[in-house]
């Protein structure tokens, strides 16, 4: 700021000299201008001379040629000489009055073309009497007697020269003056400016000084409020990471739970209030999982994960999850794709999974009777890229053009109001609709009020080969570690996990899957476990009390070999981007999000032990 303040000093500075300098030249071009002025009289003046000193001059010679002509009449003997060189001298004089430029303005008079011409009348009659050797003195009485009756012309022109010099200056007098008025006032004009422009300047100079003192202070201010914005981001993020953890916990025991009391056997009532609580459960866990993607967009930290995905497989999951919705209502359910689909693409599975489920369960929820289908068809664009369209096609409330309009505004629904028939949240098509366009595609909607809507989802995907990992089935058979026999002894797995019901349910689907399981409630203790005993793979919580999941993995890598290569899957209710990049920052090898199922823990479990990178350290 000192500085800042200092060069504004000498910039001021600067401005001041600048402009009493340029004040000093114009006031230095004044005074040239008056003395410039002065000289401009005198030359006029001295051309003025000149004009009269020419009328007077021939005036005085006209006189002199009168004398000698007078005493040549008188003398004996004439001086023939003389009055030859005064009648060449009155001839010079009388030359110069009609060429002489100076005289122009005598010319331009009517007596001066008038007077002229007798003049050299005269001289040019008694020029032969002039040149004669012995003038007649009675010849010489007449010229005396022609001179005496021009000698009023001669001298009218002396008079007529001062008159005309006197208009003249007087004219041009005035003329300088008024000029010379106007360049005085155009210089004073200029000073004014000249000094308001300097005083103009320091104003604006000051006020822009101002204006970047408020700048600075409100730089500052933005400052401080994007840190304090950070600040609350960083806590909104952790607080949204807390909540999806102690959301998704209890979630993970009661879905699991209940899907275990769902293959016990039970009556059909007992079944179908399973299943009432499933669904209601499912329902709290989707609205979780919109505010999370919500929070995710906001923040720009929702990611896309490419992989090598097996469409049909995938197009047959949502069948699978789908269908039972739809039956639920008494509506069919259509799902179509034609034989020669591409098998492997490179997609995110999850967010193409998400986008179908919500445009598939929005389709259900708005359709009362009739159908709704899922189309897929696929056009090649290149080699390897082709053009795939998703169609969701139902036959239920559509919508009017209004309605289409808002539809993929943040919580807005068809049918809003106090006494909305169908549920949600008003969060599924804006957020399948970003998902498409950081996929590189879009979502496009046609609907017609009373006859249903159409959703066509628009994707460009490459076609990939078949990763090694899927030429088998990891869902086939027993797990198992590499140079281990399967049937000498059970898979040995570390599960840490501080929630007594999530490590009942955890512990219950590795039994299922043969599994030989040792529990600890923290990573302290899932590290002391690591270094006491020998595990084929570890089950890793992240939000542990003590020491959590990541510092645990960390701490597990940092040991030697072999213990430094135990295949580490996290298993945590925190779904954010965020935390499964942390986790695979620290070493583990996989990530499933809770609630957990058992075809995702098996497939998971299975990648580690099968894949060779998966025993080193990350």
């Amino acid at each position: 700021m000192w500085r800042t303040t200092n060069r504004h000093k000498q910039y001021l500075i600067v401005l001041t000299l600048g402009s009493g300098l340029l004040a000093l030249v114009m006031a230095v071009l004044l005074v040239l201008q008056l003395m410039q002025n002065r000289v401009l009289e005198n030359v006029n003046r001295q051309q003025m001379d000149s004009v009269t000193f020419l009328t007077f001059q021939f005036e005085r010679e006209f006189l002199r040629m009168r004398h000698q002509v007078i005493l040549a009449s008188i003398q004996k003997p004439i001086d023939t000489y003389q009055l030859q060189l005064r009648y060449d001298i009155l001839i010079s004089r009388l030359v110069l009055l009609r060429d002489s430029p100076t005289l122009a303005i005598l010319a331009e008079t009517q007596e001066f073309q008038q007077i002229l011409p007798k003049l050299l009348q005269l001289l040019d009659g008694i020029e032969p009497t002039i040149r004669q050797e012995r003038p007649v003195p009675r010849d010489l009485a007449r010229i005396v007697t022609l001179f005496d009756a021009l000698g009023p012309d001669a001298q009218r022109l002396s008079y007529l020269a001062a008159e005309r010099i006197s208009t003249y200056l007087e004219q041009k007098n005035k003329e300088l003056m008024h000029q010379n008025q106007e360049i005085i006032w155009l210089t004073i004009t200029q000073l004014v400016i000249l000094v308001l422009a300097t005083i103009s300047l320091a104003l604006r100079q000051r006020a822009q000084e101002k204006d970047r003192q408020a700048l600075e202070a409100l730089t500052e201010e933005l400052r401080q409020a994007r840190w304090r914005a950070e600040t609350a981001n960083k806590g909104k993020s952790q607080f949204l990471a807390n909540m999806s953890h102690e959301l998704r916990t209890p979630f993970n025991g009661m879905l699991g739970m209940l899907s275990l009391l769902e293959n016990t056997q039970v009556s059909a009532t007992q079944a179908d209030y399973i299943q009432t609580a499933k669904a209601s459960a499912q329902h709290l866990l989707t609205v979780l999982n919109d505010i999370l993607d919500i929070s995710a967009l906001e923040s720009g930290k929702m990611q896309i994960r490419p992989e090598a995905v097996q469409l049909p497989n995938l197009l047959r999951d949502v069948e699978r999850l789908m269908r039972p919705h739809a039956s639920g209502k008494n509506i069919q359910f259509v799902a179509s794709w034609p034989d020669d689909l591409p098998t492997w693409i490179q997609c995110d599975p999850t967010r193409l999974k998400q986008i179908l489920f919500n445009l598939l369960s929005n389709a259900i929820k708005f359709t009362e009777q009739g159908s709704v289908k899922l189309t897929v068809t696929c056009e090649p664009a290149n080699q390897t890229l082709h053009h795939f369209t998703f169609t969701v096609e139902d036959t239920g409330i559509g919508m009017n053009h209004e309605a289409v309009e808002k539809l993929f505004q943040r919580f807005y629904q068809a049918d809003g109001g106090m006494a909305r028939k169908f549920g949600g949240t008003g969060l599924g098509l804006e957020i399948s609709r970003s998902l498409a366009r950081m996929m590189g595609g879009d979502i496009a909607v046609h609907s017609v009020e009373g006859q249903g809507s159409t959703f066509r989802l628009d994707l460009d995907l490459h076609m990939v080969e078949a990763p090694a990992q899927a030429k088998g089935n990891p869902l086939q058979g027993q797990l198992t570690a590499p140079n281990k026999d399967p049937k000498c002894s059970p898979l040995r797995v570390l599960v840490a996990e501080d929630h007594p019901v999530n490590r009942k349910f955890v512990g219950i689907l590795l039994e299922k899957l043969g599994c030989e399981t040792t529990f600890c409630e923290n990573g302290e203790l899932a590290v002391q476990a690591v270094q006491d005993s020998d595990f084929d793979i570890i089950l890793m919580d992240v939000h542990m009390p003590v020491m959590d999941g990541l510092a645990a993995t960390r701490a597990i890598r940092a040991m030697e070999a072999p213990k430094n290569g135990i295949p580490i899957v996290v298993l945590t209710a925190d779904v954010m981007n965020e935390a499964q990049d942390q986790a695979l920052a620290a070493g583990v090898n996989d990530f499933v999000g809770k609630p957990v199922q058992i075809s995702q823990l098996k497939a998971a479990m299975q990648r580690c032990l099968t894949t060779p990178s998966a025993q080193a350290p990350t």
